[in-house]
């Protein structure tokens, strides 16, 4: 071969390994998480201790059957697995938002009765309102979406409810009946009622169990008769709100449950009979406005979704309301 010859091959040679050999490859700009809803509420497993960004907190949270101490706060844009694992991955706050971040370490020690029924525990963000997915146990942490520098208010209702801020990391605080500055009232109407406690006997039948049950119920001692009710917003044009926020409904058996709304029927002076809402903290009415009084009626059910039915039904009980 001729030297010109192989001076081409070499430059042909030199060219292609050029072209098919490795190139630099630019940076990928970082990955766009997904974004959480505005009203993210969830609760995950941290087995370790204090995480990295997070500030250290002693805080006990407790009421007469519940105790929770907490043992970290942190206020996060987004959420990986250093600092709590979500269920699919890495992800940011909604536009606007941000997550507070509450753990209850592992080594929370503190300790209360067990009530006979779950608690309800919720969180509540400004007027929004939602029930923890599940229980928040030692070694979980609890995140919510909040507006930017907003707060959010754990809430349980045991003897009463019971609230904590998580941004500011103090309770416990019973609440109160809200005030004049926080609803818009109806009238300046009371709702009233005698005897508002009922007991029972009756019996089911179960898939696997069946026998005799004791059913207790109380409405408590508070009404809220509104036009807005915090949790709920506002009433329908020419509708209020009519909510009794204590009122609840056992059995004596703690695997058996009855479903509070499907419980409680409310018939007006006119005969309509008015069902509770269901998924709210007490009882709740959408009655028409004026209010003038009404019959609370009493009639235990279980769940829709339970398989248990009342092979004897326990009875009814009426309880008349009165406005003054």
């Amino acid at each position: 071969m001729s030297r010109s010859r192989r001076a081409g091959v070499l430059v042909a040679a030199l060219l292609f390994t050029t072209a098919c050999g490795p190139r630099s490859v630019t940076p990928s700009a970082p990955v766009d998480l997904p974004a959480k809803p505005a009203d993210f509420v969830e609760v995950f497993t941290w087995s370790q201790g204090v995480p990295e960004g997070a500030k250290p907190l002693s805080a006990t949270f407790s009421g007469p059957h519940f105790s929770y101490q907490f043992g970290a706060l942190a206020t996060r844009p987004t959420m990986d697995e250093t600092s709590g694992g979500l269920e699919g991955g890495p992800a940011k706050a909604a536009p606007g938002h941000e997550f507070l971040v509450l753990y209850r370490l592992q080594g929370d020690d503190t300790f209360a009765p067990p009530p006979e029924a779950p608690l309800t525990v919720e969180v509540v963000v400004g007027a929004a309102r939602k029930r923890l997915p599940k229980p928040m146990q030692r070694g979980t942490g609890l995140i919510v979406s909040v507006p930017l520098g907003g707060d959010a208010t754990l809430e349980v209702t045991d003897d009463k409810p019971y609230q904590y801020s998580i941004r500011n990391s103090n309770g416990p605080a019973p609440t109160s009946a809200p005030s004049a500055a926080s609803r818009t009232s109806a009238s300046s109407s009371k709702v009233r009622w005698q005897n508002g406690d009922y007991q029972a006997q009756a019996a089911y039948q179960g898939v696997r169990t069946s026998g005799p049950l004791a059913v207790t119920a109380a409405l408590g001692e508070r009404a809220e008769l509104a036009n807005e009710l915090p949790g709920v917003g506002p009433a329908a044009a020419k509708q209020t709100w009519l909510r009794l926020p204590d009122a609840k409904i056992n059995t004596n058996d703690a695997d058996l449950k009855l479903d509070l709304a499907r419980s409680f029927t409310l018939t007006l002076p006119t005969g309509t009979k008015l069902n509770a809402r269901p998924n709210t903290s007490g009882l709740l009415f959408s009655v028409p406005e004026p209010f003038t009084g009404a019959t609370l009626t009493i009639s235990p059910e279980f769940p829709a979704s339970s398989t248990a039915k009342w092979s004897t039904r326990p009875q009814s009980k009426e309880i008349p309301l009165a406005t003054s």
